[in-house]
């Protein structure tokens, strides 16, 4: 992990914070293009949903139901703000080696500070797409977003029968750093030798190509070796 429980909780908060500001003045019937079907009011109340949901889950441990947002507009916006501070309050009092219920390993509090990051920080880049918006994404919490997807959700995906093992093996490397991530089989196992192909950018194109925001074809990420085997890996369920 990139950051630790302190800085992934303050730049949650952060993360969430902007989202609030955009809210302010955003039309709530307005479609969020990189989530087919939803309106601003859905990813609104969706982020707003899991906030509450990972808050109950942190302060009992155990297994928790989002609850429902609420049916007018107007109080959308205060109803987000407030779950989204009372979950930054919820995990900056937690210990992160505590035990806890998750969805994947490691089954301790710190799980929920690193994922309730990534939920904001992606649904905040979706809806400043549907606002024709862009304040970017910090490089650290990018790069720790990419490590999230690869050593968590895609061997989740396979281990839940949501996606079979890969039969290519794609290199990820960040230009910044030329830190390397691999995508192969189950994603649980190393993998010598030269992948069948290697995407190279900036750890904010990364993550966002991992999440199916981007594609090869936007010309944010360069590819060498096999154009077919990235858009194979690339095209697979990766995340839920």
């Amino acid at each position: 992990m990139c950051l630790d429980h302190t800085e992934l909780v303050h730049l949650g908060s952060d993360e969430a914070a902007l989202v609030s500001r955009l809210l302010a003045d955003a039309p709530l019937d307005r479609p969020v293009p990189s989530c087919p079907g939803w309106l601003v009011r859905d990813l609104v109340g969706h982020l707003g949903s899991v906030h509450r949901w990972a808050t109950e889950v942190v302060r009992t441990g155990g297994v928790a139901r989002p609850p429902e947002p609420p049916s007018e507009d107007a109080q959308l916006a205060p109803w987000f703000a407030q779950g989204a501070a009372g979950l930054t309050t919820t995990l900056a009092g937690a210990d992160p080696s505590a035990g806890c219920w998750t969805f994947a390993p490691p089954h301790r509090v710190g799980f929920w500070s690193r994922r309730q990051l990534h939920e904001t920080t992606v649904h905040r880049w979706d809806l400043e797409a549907a606002l024709g918006r862009d304040s970017g994404l910090d490089p650290r919490l990018a790069a720790d977003g990419i490590d999230e997807v690869v050593t968590m959700f895609f061997p989740r995906q396979v281990r839940l029968g949501r996606e079979a093992p890969l039969t290519d093996v794609l290199a990820l490397v960040d230009n910044a750093t030329g830190r390397r991530w691999v995508l192969a089989g189950d994603g649980t196992t190393d993998v010598d030798g030269t992948p069948d192909a290697t995407v190279t950018g900036d750890a904010a194109d990364l993550l966002l190509l991992l999440w199916q925001r981007h594609s090869l074809d936007d010309g944010a990420v360069g590819a060498d070796g096999s154009r077919e085997a990235a858009e194979r890996v690339l095209s697979a369920r990766l995340t839920p």
